[in-house]
């Protein structure tokens, strides 16, 4: 074999001893090979065709969605304020409701008079926001004071058509946002604004340590105070997208939040403004007392009116004067700035008597003679009935004791005691079972009747009075002792609601509720619904003792004389002859620290507790309770602003000096309230015909 063929014999036999075959086979590895570059062009083509479609999309199909990402890719997160809860009468009408508004707020520039950091615009941002100069320092936005604040607002409430250019002007500035806030409207004004009291903006601790976001809404009074859970709903979250140049491109919710819970009080929107009327108009009796008594007139009154259903003891009407309204101090800016710096400043004068925006039903104060039907029943459950002459004087020891009538009232027991408001039956009775005894039976028993303690109103504040007893005084002779002395005369005083006693309006109605319910005790409430979802009826316990329902029984026969006999001290106005619905009550007229002071009684508290309609068959739909403070004897303001507001709840028409005569043109509502509201709105439907009628034709 020749040198040229063992070369090509190794060559095949290194080839296969590498698995390369012979020589023949050799060539299909370099075709295989050759198919998988074609393969793997193909591929990388495909993968460059699929990026060049992707592009095409995102630049082309997709360019408006990702032009801002391209231009600038600035986002801005903004609060999506939760409205409010709105509050309503039981009837409809609206309290308290929302509108959005939006202020210009600037957080501060590290280096102000840096040209680098001066605000573009700045002249067209402060026209189009309408800033006012006292929020500018040379020109510019005033710098926040660190030690005082952390931003200041630039304006207030911008116009909503000037928001959009706005918008585009402040958007990219850092210092300046366009805050949304849900601003608080209650569109009634002041009708029941010590109910409702009012909203205001979070402040910097509560922002920092309660959880709420700068512009959110807090209670700071009344229901908007005592419902702020369930009122303030919780915040959501907008996205915005913008150009370069500050257009809005895209915008998204994020979290859309959740509504406060709406509120249906029980309050009746008739009966609400017949009360807030009745406090207005007593103004004039309550000055005609003051000429009587030689005393300068008042300029306003001082006092309160609450009503319920006693079968419910849903509160249909609470007013106190003198009134406010909300709006003076939730909307910014005030819309009048001057009333709302009146009925807070506390240098002006008689502004801690006028007391503006605290709500006198929930207040303490001296109760005078409508103390007395809990305490009679008090005594008459305890030592039983007695009778005695109600005498001008009293005589306990060397101490004497006035009764408010110079004559003697004739031989009264403890029904008679109420009807005439007899004091010496009830200094005696406090003598018979001697001072200290009585004075911790009637701390013990009036506590479980409902004074010294909340009545169950949802309102945060509520006062729960003063009742004292021989254990809470010293002996005279034991100097040792912080407490007052203990004078035996206390508990004579205590016996008329006068001394160291102090209820509220809204504790004498419950208290009345539960003589006129025989001993069935139920917490009083102005919620109806939330959300649309009735409230379940608060239960009643019974605080009878022994079995004993007949002293109920006892004190409300009382009462109803007080209107219905000779010598009543309310029958002059409301007695049967008088009035087309029988009622029953209480006349109440309280000596006070101002009435000694001024050693006038014009100045005692007028006050009136009544119910009705009394008799056979007849279950009391209504009670109320009037309060003027400093105004003079129950009978007159006190019982005229109750039978005010009987005739609201009946349909009585009453005579400019409160005449319901003649009784045989009345034609009272008894029915429960939609009867009484379909019969006021017949009234005004005919009055409105009447008026459009065109006149009659001339007598030929």
């Amino acid at each position: 074999m020749s040198r040229t063929g063992d070369t090509l014999d190794r060559r095949d036999r290194l080839r296969r001893r590498a698995g390369g075959g012979s020589g023949r086979t050799g060539a299909r590895p370099r075709g295989n090979g050759a198919s998988r570059v074609a393969w793997m062009a193909l591929a990388f083509s495909l993968t460059l065709g699929g990026l060049g479609a992707r592009l095409y999309q995102l630049q082309v199909v997709q360019h408006s969605e990702y032009a801002v990402q391209s231009a600038s890719n600035f986002q801005r997160d903004d609060v999506v304020r939760a409205l409010r809860g709105e509050i309503r009468t039981r009837d409809g009408l609206l309290l308290a409701t929302n509108r959005l508004a939006v202020d210009l707020v600037y957080t501060g520039r590290k280096e102000p008079g840096d040209p680098a950091q001066a605000i573009p615009a700045w002249d067209k941002i402060v026209y189009l926001a309408g800033i006012k100069p006292d929020a500018l320092m040379n020109g510019q936005p005033r710098e926040p004071d660190p030690h005082k604040e952390t931003e200041t607002v630039l304006a207030r409430n911008v116009a909503e058509k000037n928001l959009a250019a706005l918008y585009e002007y402040t958007v990219l500035v850092p210092s300046l946002e366009l805050r949304e806030r849900v601003e608080r409207i209650y569109p009634q004004g002041k009708m029941a604004a010590h109910l409702l009291g009012y909203v205001q903006e979070a402040s910097d601790s509560q922002v920092k340590e309660g959880g709420y976001t700068l512009g959110d809404m807090v209670g700071r009074s009344g229901l908007e105070y005592s419902l702020q859970k369930t009122l303030e709903g919780r915040n959501g979250l907008r996205r915005r997208e913008v150009t370069a140049n500050g257009r809005p491109q895209t915008e998204r919710i994020i979290d859309p939040g959740q509504e406060g819970k709406d509120v249906t009080l029980t309050i009746d929107s008739t009966l609400q403004r017949a009360a807030e009327t009745a406090l207005r108009a007593e103004l004039a009796e309550i000055n005609a007392g003051r000429a009587k008594n030689n005393q300068p007139p008042e300029t306003l009154t001082r006092g309160a009116i609450i009503a319920i259903d006693p079968r419910t003891n849903e509160v249909l009407a609470m007013a106190s004067s003198p009134a406010y309204d909300p709006n003076w101090f939730s909307r910014v800016p005030s819309p009048d700035p001057v009333a709302k710096n009146w009925a807070v400043d506390p240098n002006r004068p008689n502004a801690e008597l006028d007391a503006v925006t605290a709500n006198r039903v929930v207040q303490a104060y001296n109760p005078g003679s409508v103390f007395k039907i809990a305490t009679t029943l008090m005594y008459v459950e305890r030592w039983g009935n007695f009778t005695l002459p109600c005498n001008p004087v009293y005589y306990f020891g060397r101490a004497s004791f006035n009764n408010w009538a110079h004559h003697s009232l004739g031989i009264v027991d403890g029904r008679k005691a109420i009807a005439f408001s007899c004091n010496p039956w009830y200094y005696h009775s406090a003598a018979l079972a001697t001072p200290g005894v009585y004075s911790r039976q009637l701390k013990s028993r009036l506590t479980e009747l409902g004074y010294h303690r909340e009545t169950g109103l949802e309102i945060v504040g509520e006062k729960t009075g003063l009742l004292t007893d021989i254990g809470d005084y010293r002996d005279p002779e034991d100097s040792t002792s912080r407490k007052s002395p203990w004078y035996p005369g206390f508990g004579l005083n205590m016996s008329i609601g006068q001394g160291d006693v102090l209820v509220t309006p809204a504790q004498v109605v419950k208290v009345m509720s539960t003589i006129i319910n025989e001993g069935q005790e139920r917490p009083l409430t102005v919620i109806q619904a939330v959300a649309g979802k009735a409230q379940p009826r608060k239960p009643a316990q019974s605080v009878v003792r022994g079995g004993n329902v007949e002293v109920f029984r006892f004190v409300k026969e009382g009462m109803d004389w007080t209107t219905s006999i000779f010598g009543g001290t309310a029958s002059t106005k409301i007695g049967p002859t008088l009035f087309p619905v029988a009622t029953a009550g209480k006349t109440g007229t309280a000596e006070n620290g101002m009435s000694r002071r001024k050693q006038s009684y014009a100045y005692t508290h007028g006050w009136y507790e009544g119910y009705g309609p009394v008799g056979t068959g007849q279950t009391p739909t209504f009670a109320v309770v009037t309060f003027f403070q400093n105004g003079g004897e129950g009978y007159g303001p006190g019982l005229n602003a109750a039978k005010r507001m009987f005739a609201a709840r009946w349909c009585v028409n009453l005579g400019e000096r409160l005449s319901a005569l003649p009784l045989s043109a009345q034609q009272p509502c008894l029915g429960e309230l939609d009867h009484m509201r379909a019969v006021y709105k017949a009234r005004a439907e005919r009055a409105k015909a009447a008026l459009n009628a065109p006149p009659a034709p001339a007598a030929p």
